[in-house]
């Protein structure tokens, strides 16, 4: 791996010299931390009176590559709470706990104060109907499993009941969902012992699903058991 120039006077470099309008930038990531990963991006949000923004970029920039998100403090909140009613908050977390760059005129750190307020009031509670649509996947994830299937079919059938049973463990411990490794991370914070056994149910789902489905019914349980049942 040829060693890259420090993070920060790059990120800073390409903010200036591409957003001139940007009054804010927060950078997130484990090179911001300090765990420089050799294949790390960093996730970065940029605000201001931009005419571009909203936009969403993904670009390398003297070897870093950058996942950028360019909002005025008008969009970036109207994002964000848009994302908090379907149960996301990857870009509230990034700006909360990322490093401010800059704040010019003190807008982003006003920006801070209110998202750190809507990550802490957590997603809404999970009302009658959403909860028979968590119901309906998971219950729809595990028929797919019940018969044989060429390994393929399997994989991503799979791959949505598992994404289908984290939604609802973690919709109805009142915790956000997240995206990608993400989820992972809210299902440990939530049962990091439930987190591991789902991981590694579904690790041997190519050999038997019997194990995954096992974890599906027992989540289901306490909430009326697979939707279509008969009672």
């Amino acid at each position: 791996m040829t060693a890259r120039q420090p993070w920060k006077p790059v990120v800073l470099r390409l903010v200036k010299g591409r957003y001139e309008q940007a009054s804010a930038a927060v950078a997130f990531g484990s090179p911001v931390r300090g765990e420089d990963k050799e294949h790390a991006d960093i996730d970065l949000v940029v605000v201001g009176p931009i005419p571009r923004a909203p936009l969403r970029e993904t670009i390398v920039f003297d070897g870093w590559p950058l996942e950028i998100h360019v909002h005025t403090s008008e969009s970036l909140w109207d994002q964000c709470t848009l994302d908090a009613t379907k149960r996301r908050a990857s870009l509230p977390f990034i700006y909360v706990n990322g490093e401010m760059l800059f704040d010019d005129d003190g807008r982003g750190g006003t920006m801070r104060t209110r998202l750190r307020g809507l990550l802490e009031a957590g997603p809404a509670p999970v009302g009658d109907a959403e909860l028979a649509g968590f119901r309906h996947r998971v219950t729809d994830g595990i028929s797919d499993l019940s018969d044989p299937r060429p390994l393929g079919e399997v994989m991503f059938a799979s791959a949505r009941l598992v994404r289908a049973i984290s939604e609802l463990v973690l919709a109805t411990n009142e915790s956000w969902v997240g995206e990608g490794k993400a989820i992972h991370r809210n299902l440990v914070a939530v049962d990091a012992d439930f987190a591991e056994e789902l991981a590694s149910a579904w690790s041997r789902v190519g050999d038997d699903p019997s194990d995954l489905v096992e974890v599906a019914d027992r989540v289901l349980e306490p909430h009326g058991g697979r939707l279509f049942e008969s009672t």
